[in-house]
């Protein structure tokens, strides 16, 4: 009678390799993953945070042009962060009025487009809005 020499050993080492690629590759997609998860965490945060700059430049021109009807914009304000750029003043008067900011972080930019109907007896606000490209300002 002939026995064929066992094979156990030689099954149990390919299944041993088998699982450890499968694992390899799973911890790599895992750490690709999220690195690419942690960099998207980064960018809402910087973008949060330039939007809360655009918002507090616009909140300056507005306050400033209350007091100054003749205020015309064009200035940059440095924060520890980032920075806010208050573009041209549109218009002249009491009426009328556009207003346009833009909030900076790192690589990220937000801008806020504020048309005024009226500044005095009391701000009326036409459209506060986000927006891509000014369109009611000049980068002059």
């Amino acid at each position: 009678m002939i026995t064929s020499p066992p094979r156990s050993g030689y099954v149990f080492l390919m299944s041993v390799l088998a699982i450890g690629a499968i694992a390899m590759a799973s911890i790599g997609t895992l750490l690709v993953v999220s690195l690419g998860v942690q960099r998207s965490g980064y960018t809402i945060q910087q973008s949060s945070q330039a939007l809360v700059y655009a918002q507090s430049c616009a909140e300056r021109a507005l306050l400033t042009l209350r007091e100054d009807s003749a205020y015309a914009g064009m200035e940059d304000i440095t924060f520890s962060g980032g920075s806010c750029s208050i573009l041209r003043v549109g218009g002249s008067g009491n009426e009328n009025r556009s207003l346009c900011t833009e909030g900076a972080v790192g690589n990220t930019t937000r801008r806020l487009e504020i048309i005024l109907k009226r500044l005095l007896p009391s701000t009326q606000v036409y459209s506060w809005q986000e927006v891509d490209v000014f369109s009611a300002c000049s980068y002059e």
